[in-house]
């Protein structure tokens, strides 16, 4: 009888083994760590949003205004980077010049310095006196500090009676400059 009861015991010792393992390793796989096909929610996590906003700034020593609206700003934790949807633009320089533009997409620095425009990008450019010039492309990137806008994508630019395509453009906001880099066509309607 005590060779059968120790048998039962090792029996039992097994089993109560056998479950915990099973129980450790069942606990151990649904805390593994992501593998690389997966999605890291911190990426996505925003830690503040936006909705119907518009940011001011104003630099009252040269005469120079700034404002970015949309319809909402998503800031993520993850790049601190924010994502705007549907943005507004306004600038004014320093000799009046006002530049304004939209776009669908938008994407700020954390410092708000640097904007860029993405879909859709139409931009227009109210000149003293003068029809307004309206620029349209896909992608915009604006620095504010040095007050310069470009494009790398093809560009469309029409000024009323006269009209430019070209691959590239930078602008000047304050002085009211636009350069065109390589495949630059023009077309003048002359007045009679």
């Amino acid at each position: 009888m005590p060779r059968k009861f120790a048998n039962t015991l090792l029996i039992l010792a097994l089993l109560i083994v056998a479950v915990v393992s099973w129980q450790w390793l069942d606990d151990r796989d649904s805390t593994a760590p992501a593998t690389e096909n997966s999605v890291d929610m911190a990426i996505n996590e925003t830690d503040y949003t936006l909705e119907d906003f518009i940011i001011t700034n104003v630099n009252n020593n040269k005469g120079q205004v700034y404002q970015l609206s949309g319809k909402s700003l998503s800031h993520y934790v993850n790049g601190n980077n924010s994502v705007i949807d549907q943005p507004s633009v306004q600038m004014t320089g320093q000799n009046r010049q006002s530049w304004s533009g939209d776009a669908n997409t938008g994407y700020l620095s954390p410092d708000f310095s640097k904007l860029q425009l993405v879909g859709n990008v139409a931009l227009t450019h109210n000149r003293n006196n003068n029809p307004p010039v309206n620029v349209s492309t896909e992608t915009l990137n604006i620095d504010t500090d040095s007050r310069l806008m470009s494009t790398s994508e093809p560009v469309q630019i029409d000024g009323g009676q006269w009209s430019f395509q070209a691959n590239q453009m930078q602008a000047d906001v304050d002085n009211g400059i636009l350069q065109f880099q390589s495949g630059v066509e023009a077309h003048y309607a002359v007045q009679q």
